[in-house]
């Protein structure tokens, strides 16, 4: 599963790592803190295999994800921000490598089908539910002519550069950090599911198929075992013998019961 932790934005707790099972947390002085799942909570996180959700206890009101307000239940990505009683938490997902990442000169064999697979979309901020296509690189900024033009403050001319790699996108040539999954970036290669923040409000998560595994190549057909002949048993028609056998046994009755 995916390492998650949850930030208390005002320094009020330490992240609180989100581990398979329910999470949940409580109103204490002015604050949030966890506590006990049997305890009274006013929000509750379930971290398994689907995924993560989140439960607003019945009654509360004024509970928000990007923005969006939520009265009983959310399913939560990396990256996500939550509003809750004038507090701010922050998703955070596994830290991405900020080093230099190799670039791949090779483009995918079909770009009309990697824009078929890949594309951005909006969900916070001026592009909100609309996509953008990753069949060739885009340039992301406020200049001119770039293919997606964001506005705001943190917002450069050029901002940042998105290129597809076969089933996964590279983002390079940040003016500044990104957030990627809640974690600031200046470069990443992203997959299905990562949810990419610039300037503070302009919000996207990239879609399309998880990443292939091409690290284990699978076996030649010739490496498959060649299956052993069936059993002499196994060729018998036990069944029709079956039926022989009781036909004989009714035809004896027959036959021989009446004398």
């Amino acid at each position: 599963m995916t390492a998650l932790r949850l930030r208390f934005c005002d320094d009020s707790h330490p992240d609180l790592p989100l581990e398979t099972g329910v999470h949940a947390l409580a109103r204490q002085g002015d604050g949030l803190v966890p506590v006990a799942s049997d305890e009274p909570w006013l929000l509750q996180l379930c971290h398994d295999r689907r995924g993560l959700w989140m439960t607003v206890a019945p009654g509360v009101r004024g509970v928000h994800v990007n923005g969006r307000p939520v009265q009983q239940l959310a399913m939560l990505r990396p990256g996500d921000c939550i509003h809750v009683e004038g507090r701010e938490l922050l998703l955070i997902g596994a830290r991405r490598d900020a080093a230099p990442l190799p670039r791949v000169a090779a483009a995918p064999a079909d770009p009309c089908a990697t824009a078929l697979r890949l594309a951005l979309r909006g969900i916070g901020g001026d592009h909100h539910g609309r996509s953008l296509s990753l069949e060739r690189p885009r340039r992301v900024g406020s200049a001119a002519g770039v293919d997606l033009h964001l506005e705001g403050h943190g917002i450069a001319p050029e901002q940042a550069v998105l290129e597809p790699v076969e089933d996964q996108v590279l983002l390079h040539r940040t003016a500044s950090e990104v957030m990627v999954n809640g974690t600031p970036v200046r470069q990443a290669l992203l997959q299905a599911g990562d949810q990419i923040v610039f300037g503070g409000r302009h919000r996207f998560v990239l879609e399309g198929p998880p990443p292939t595994n091409r690290s284990t190549p699978s076996p030649p057909p010739s490496a498959s075992p060649t299956p052993a002949p069936p059993h002499w048993t196994q060729r018998v028609p036990w069944l029709l013998v079956a039926a022989l056998l009781l036909a004989a046994a009714l035809w004896a009755l027959l036959v021989f019961g009446a004398r």
